[in-house]
């Protein structure tokens, strides 16, 4: 059972990191510009409806299953940026960030798509 839950949770984190790749380039391809305002709309209703990212909730979740004993309890981009250089963001910092660019980048492609 351990095996489907860690390939579960790594399957959860590579579409995590596709969704982030996604979220910050999306923009660059044009045809891709509705796919991309979903990805916007979506990472921004799941950070202010649920605090947290969907994805990161199933994945962690998982992760728990496997080590029950190790904390989990970050956001995505937080928990991964301190594995990678052992320096904590903090959440709080993070959710406000997210939200305050998530909402620019929306505006900011509605105003080029429709009004410049």
């Amino acid at each position: 059972m351990k095996v489907l839950y860690r390939i579960g949770a790594d399957t959860i984190f590579l579409l995590h990191l596709i969704l982030v790749v996604l979220v910050v380039f999306g923009w660059m391809v044009s045809s891709l510009w509705w796919t991309y305002m979903g990805a916007l709309v979506a990472t921004l209703m799941s950070d202010v409806i649920f605090g947290y990212c969907i994805l990161s909730k199933w994945e962690f979740d998982l992760r728990k299953r496997l080590n029950p004993e190790t904390n989990y309890d970050y956001a995505w981009a937080t928990f991964y940026t301190y594995k990678i250089t052992n320096k904590r963001i903090s959440d709080r910092f993070y959710k406000r960030t997210a939200i305050v660019a998530l909402l620019l980048c929306i505006a900011i492609n509605l105003y080029f798509k429709f009004l410049y």
